[in-house]
This record gives structure tokens, C-alpha cells and sequence, in this order.
């Protein structure tokens, strides 16, 4: 007889087949449930003990999240410790001892020359240097020859006497290629302290301000004491505190730099215009934004006028960089200048201050 495909056979038991099915969900359900559990087992493994497996990203479940690039390698916190030193004005005495003290601490400098040079962040300077002293991290207690200041920068470049005949110091590298959200390291009192590089701000520190004035800053996402130097992951210097999140870039030491160490002097060279960037302060005209500088002041130029928006240099839209590039490798430029209304072309000669 032939049974319907939807009928179990004669000789089946019902009873033994459901049960057979109810096994088999059962074995199911244990072998999922033991596979959860070593997936799990193996998370939390991975989360608690990160090196087990290789990881780096966590070190404890309450922890917060630590990457390797949050972390100064100990070869480049000691490199870059060796090109800083602590400026104090005044040595101090007591009882027949003398020390330096906390309260006549200026701030740190860093080494931009190997017979010497260093430069400081010091906005209150005087013109008084003599009796100041720098400590370095190996002990050595070094006196001030000679400082030249910068007023734009509010940078005192020091020249210290020489540990001995022929010694040299080891001197900074300078990071001119920061990127945002680079993470970067910055020096306070004793400790590296980690931060990132939020975004450049158009800062100026004078309004108007020489054209080729600092007009930028870098923003971190901290804030930190003024004057503390900031390095990159490989101990690149990056620039120097001035107030807050706002770091100074080094772009604007190292541009004068040359003059600083083979005259001995502070040069810029300019139009001879002071003004501002339109980053810094909106320049409308009519209904449009127009970028470039606007001159508010005539010092030494020839063809530019009070009120003229100078949009080309060279042939290169004018920002804070290119102005400063092109001023400072030619000794006549050509500008494409927004007067009245109309463009025209000039031809002006940089000069030195």
C-alpha cells in the first residue's frame, strides 16, 4: 500500500520521533551557546589584557583608550629634553646658599645653534639680560653673552656661553608640515603632556600689523602655560606657547633665523605696508568678500596706497605663507592690487627693516 508522502510509515513511533527532533534543537542551542561563550571569553580577554593577543588599544575595562601614538618613545623625550633649557633671571641666596628659584623662572628655551643660540618665548622683556642664568638638563649652569629681540614674535633669541673650548650643543629640528589632528607633545615643568593639532587661526597679534608679521597660529585642544615648546611624535619642534591653545609655528623663528645667526640682527623684510589678512578680518567690497591684504598704513612704499586690497603677489593669491615667501626671495615683486573699484598690476621693491 502506498502512504501518503505527509503520513510517517507504519512501523514509526511518534512518540520517539519528536523526541529525536527535541534532541537535536537541544544540541543545536548547546553548541551556539558554547561558541558565544568563547567569542566572548576571547573579547573580554582582548579587552582587558590587550598585549595577550597583540592588541594596543585598551588597558582596562574603567581605562580610557590609550593608542600607541599618545605615547613620547623615551630615546625622543630624552633627545628633545637635551636641546631645552630653563632661563631664570636672577640667581638667588640663603644662609651662604645659592639656588635658583621657582619665582624667578622666565621660561624655557630651545637650542637653534650648536655655538649657542637658543630662543625663548618672553613677552615682558626689558632689555635686561645680565644677570640671567640657564640650567640645562645634564646640570650645566650656563651664563647670557649677547639677546636680540624680536618684537613682532615677542621671541628673545640668547646667546649662552660655551660649556668648553670647541664644545658644541646639540641643537632643535623644526616641524614646518603639521597636519590636522596630528597628535603632538608639549613640555611642562618636568612632563610631556600629549595634545593634538586642531586647526590653524588667523591671529593677529597687532591690528594693522607689518605684512609680514606672525598673523596665524596653531590651535591645540588643550590649553597650556605660556612659553612651554611643542614637538611632534619624533621630536620635531612645532613651535612655542603664547597663551592658552595658541602656539606660535615655528615657521616664524626659523624664517629669520639666517639673519639672527650671521648678522646677529632681526630682519624682515616687507612692502613696507602694514594691514591685515582677510582671514584675520573680513575685507568687503560693495557686496562681495574679497581676499587678500588690505593696506591701512604706508611706511616705505612707492606704488601701494592706504585702502588698496593686495590680491596677487607673483602671480599667487596672498595668504600669510606666500607673502612672506615671496618678499623674502625677491627684491621686486609684482602685485595684482584691488583699487577703487578696478584691478591693476604693480611692481614694488621689498625693503628691509
Amino acid at each position: 500500500m502506498t502512504v501518503p508522502p505527509h503520513i510517517p510509515s507504519p512501523s514509526c513511533n511518534i512518540s520517539a520521533h519528536k523526541r529525536w527532533q527535541n534532541i537535536k534543537v537541544l544540541l543545536l542551542a548547546v553548541i551556539f551557546g558554547l561558541f558565544a561563550g568563547f567569542t566572548g571569553a576571547a573579547i573580554m580577554l582582548g579587552w582587558i589584557w590587550p598585549n595577550l593577543g597583540g592588541g594596543e588599544n585598551l588597558i582596562g575595562v574603567s581605562d580610557s583608550a590609550i593608542s600607541a601614538h599618545d605615547t613620547l618613545l623615551d630615546n625622543v623625550r630624552s633627545e628633545s629634553e637635551d636641546r631645552l633649557g630653563l632661563v631664570y633671571r636672577d640667581v638667588s641666596a640663603s644662609a651662604g646658599l645659592n639656588f635658583l628659584s621657582a619665582d624667578k623662572k622666565i621660561g624655557e628655551a630651545v637650542f637653534i645653534s650648536s655655538d649657542g643660540w637658543m630662543a625663548l618665548y618672553y613677552p615682558n622683556f626689558d632689555g635686561s639680560y645680565k644677570n640671567w642664568k640657564v640650567l640645562l638638563k645634564n646640570g650645566a649652569y650656563l651664563g647670557v653673552q649677547k639677546v636680540l629681540y624680536d618684537h613682532y614674535t615677542n621671541l628673545v633669541y640668547l646667546k649662552v656661553s660655551a660649556l668648553s673650548v670647541g664644545a658644541q650643543f646639540k641643537v632643535a629640528n623644526f616641524n614646518d608640515q603639521i597636519k590636522s589632528g596630528q597628535d603632538l607633545f608639549v613640555h611642562t615643568s618636568v612632563n610631556w603632556r600629549h595634545t593634538f593639532f586642531n586647526d590653524y587661526s588667523a591671529q593677529a597679534f597687532v591690528y594693522p600689523h607689518l605684512d609680514t608679521a606672525p598673523s596665524a597660529v596653531l590651535k591645540l585642544n588643550d590649553n597650556f602655560e605660556i612659553g612651554s615648546w611643542v614637538i611632534d611624535g619624533s621630536g620635531k619642534f612645532v613651535g612655542v606657547v603664547i597663551s592658552g591653545n595658541n602656539v606660535l609655528p615655528n615657521n616664524y623663528l626659523t624664517t629669520i633665523l639666517p639673519t639672527v645667526l650671521s648678522n646677529q640682527k632681526i630682519i624682515y623684510r616687507t612692502l613696507g605696508v602694514n594691514g591685515w589678512f582677510s582671514l584675520e578680518q573680513p575685507i568687503v567690497v560693495g557686496s562681495e568678500r574679497l581676499n587678500g591684504f588690505a593696506v591701512a598704513k604706508i611706511f616705505t612704499a612707492k606704488e601701494l596706497r592706504v585702502g588698496d586690497i593686495i590680491i596677487q603677489i607673483n602671480g599667487q593669491l596672498v595668504s600669510p605663507d606666500n607673502l612672506w615667501y615671496n618678499i623674502i626671495n625677491n627684491q621686486s615683486v609684482k602685485l595684482q592690487v584691488w583699487r577703487k573699484g578696478k584691478l591693476i598690476e604693480l611692481v614694488e621693491t621689498t625693503k628691509q627693516i
